[in-house]
This record gives C-alpha cells, sequence and structure tokens, in this order.
C-alpha cells in the first residue's frame, strides 16, 4: 500500500515594496523541499484546502497580510510565522 503524507498548506503574502518577495520566495523553497504545498493569497480552492489540510499563514512583517486574508475568509489557521528580516 502507497502512503501519501499530507502537507500544510502554505499561505504566503504577496510582498508590499518595503519587504519585497521574502514570504513568497520562502514558500516556494519549502515547497520545492517537499515540506509544505504553497499557495498564494487569492488562490482558488480555499475552502477545500481549508477543510482538509493543515492551513499555515506566512507573512513577510507584522502587518499579518496572510493571516488576516484567511481569518476574513473564516479559515482556522493552523500556524502562522512572521519572517524576521534582520
Amino acid at each position: 500500500m502507497t502512503r501519501v503524507r499530507v502537507l500544510p498548506v502554505m499561505y504566503a503574502c504577496q510582498g508590499c515594496e518595503a519587504h519585497g518577495q521574502a514570504a513568497r520566495e520562502t514558500a516556494e523553497r519549502l515547497e520545492r523541499a517537499g515540506r509544505v504545498e504553497a499557495a498564494w493569497i487569492g488562490t482558488p480552492g480555499l475552502e477545500l484546502k481549508a477543510a482538509r489540510y493543515p492551513i499555515i499563514a506566512l507573512d513577510a512583517c507584522v502587518d499579518s497580510c496572510a493571516l488576516r486574508w484567511l481569518e476574513c475568509r473564516g479559515v482556522r489557521v493552523d500556524q502562522h510565522h512572521v519572517l524576521s528580516l534582520a
């Protein structure tokens, strides 16, 4: 029997002028490493993914755009991370 490992879905913020694409690039690296399924704010199928997989919000700053976007849509976020760009 083949076992399938369920990957969490990481929704990353799109980036802003101050922080660039840091969260998006981090999510892409984690996806290439096989750790998460990367998704972006506005990706279709949110309801299906939120019902079936752990959801992680990844933001590049304390404004927490990804977290707020998910919460505004009634999605329970299992983990929230803010990058430290020091």
